[in-house]
């Protein structure tokens, strides 16, 4: 079960955002920003669904500059239409950024692009999904400092520190009299209820919330370095920092009521671990079509020093309970991570076109558990994309992946069409299939959507 801290979250967000907002309103910021109405129609019947099908999203992002300085800001704001009034925040970069011809330094919320393909595929571990859509690509960057050095033409190298960890804001799970709640329906939920010899045993849900100290004051160590060439690079990278979701483990106990009933109560702890990624990558343009291969590994067991302590899965597993039923199981997994991935895109005068595979390398048999985690998104994938432009004012888009492994088929299509210098309306379709119950996206096998979007920029 994730728990995403989201009061935390949104409180040091905020704090984090103010200096680059500011140096947006400076005469020489440039500000662009966007309100949008959205609504979706469901094609079919999840199991389960939210009270509402639209929302309301502002978005800004620009950049500014204050004498030798430059500030970042990437924001996005959606409203839901529902008896709560929901609100959902997500920051992807909020930044101050000093750089002269052979240096940068970075502070704030910044994304780090050292695997370029996790972004296509909605990985999530160098950088954390936005999380607002199911499908959706964006990706909230990390807080710290961000060191870059060029010592001649070819040679680069770069690092990364921190000691502030701030969870993804999207999408927020709590939990409420005893129940799991959200403002999404895009997130797995663990069970409401068991069968314990034959019969429905409801459990309830319980959170020990931590101090805050213990959530966002973990460190951060990454460094990679890049030896480039006209048209390529050949980089590697090695970092240590918090999982970019929370995790919780959790104890079981059967309890049995005054009136002779029973039920479980799940007290659940939320945990940050650490995990280290490493990897390379090699970048070759050929003519307009770029092209990017890489390896990556990403474990959650790796320890870096006193400083840096994660949970141990052996201690875990000796101090936690266990508890499993016909439907209702508890155990943590601590899976390391292992992929090959290639991509080649082409971006034309009235089209652009990416192609990309992913093959899971490790013995990877994590599935789709109660609580501590998800199965993998990609055993052995192909991808499509391709943007039509039929004029100026009016394009097309349609994203394919096929995990030939799992035989899931996640299919999204999109036409935009601006009717006016500042408004536009897109139209969508987000299409899941996934036959196999150990899939990642067998979950929402049943989410089937249709969208509308309305746009005003300003």
């Amino acid at each position: 079960m994730v728990l995403m801290i989201k009061k935390y979250s949104i409180l040091l967000a905020t704090l984090i955002a103010i200096p680059n907002s500011w140096a947006l309103t400076l005469p020489n910021g440039d500000m662009n920003g966007s309100v949008s109405f959205e609504k979706f129609h469901r094609l079919n019947s999840p199991g389960y669904q939210n009270n509402f099908n639209e929302w309301a999203g502002v978005s800004l992002r620009g950049q500014g500059d204050f004498k030798h300085m430059r500030g970042t800001l990437d924001a996005d704001l959606r409203f839901f239409f529902n008896d709560t009034n929901d609100i959902n925040y997500s920051i992807s970069e909020a930044n101050l950024e000093y750089s002269d011809s052979d240096r940068r330094f970075v502070v704030g919320r910044k994304l780090l692009d050292w695997n370029i393909n996790e972004h296509y595929w909605m990985l999530g571990n160098m950088n954390a999904q936005q999380g607002m859509q199911l499908l959706s690509e964006k990706q909230e960057g990390l807080v710290g400092l961000y060191a870059e050095r060029k010592f001649d033409q070819h040679f680069k190298l770069s690092l990364f520190f921190s000691y502030l960890y701030i969870p993804p804001l999207n999408p927020g799970i709590d939990v409420k009299d005893g129940k799991i709640t959200s403002n999404s329906e895009w997130v797995r939920r663990p069970p409401e209820y068991t069968v314990i010899e034959g019969k429905r045993v409801p459990i309830v849900y319980n959170i020990n919330m931590p101090e805050i100290s213990d959530i966002v004051f973990k460190k951060s160590l990454g460094i990679r370095q890049a030896y480039g060439w006209d048209g390529g690079e050949l980089s590697s990278f090695i970092i240590y920092k918090p999982e970019n979701k929370i995790r919780a483990n959790a104890d079981a106990v059967l309890n049995q009521t005054p009136e002779g009933d029973y039920n479980i109560n799940v007290t659940a702890n939320p945990i940050v671990n650490h995990h280290m990624i490493y990897g390379v990558q090699i970048r070759q343009d050929f003519g307009d079509v770029k092209t990017v291969t890489g390896l990556d590994i990403t474990d959650p067991n790796a320890r870096l020093g006193k400083d840096f302590e994660i949970i141990d899965p052996v201690k875990m597993k000796e101090s936690n309970r266990t508890f499993s039923s016909d439907y209702f199981s508890i155990a943590p997994a601590y899976d390391r991570e292992s992929y090959f991935h290639s991509t080649a895109y082409i971006d034309r005068t009235n089209y652009d076109i990416l192609f990309s595979y992913i093959q899971l390398l490790s013995d990877n048999k994590r599935g789709n558990d109660d609580f501590y985690s998800d199965a993998i998104k990609w055993k052995q994938a192909f991808g499509g994309k391709i943007r039509y432009f039929i004029t100026d004012n009016f394009n097309i888009a349609a994203d394919l992946k096929y995990d030939i492994a799992r035989k899931d088929n996640i299919l999204k299509l999109e036409t935009q069409y601006r009717f006016a210098p500042q408004a536009d309306l897109k139209v969508g379709a987000e299409l899941f299939k996934s036959p196999q119950e150990n899939s990642y996206w067998s979950a929402y096998r049943a989410h089937d959507t249709i969208y509308t979007q309305l746009r005003f920029l300003f």
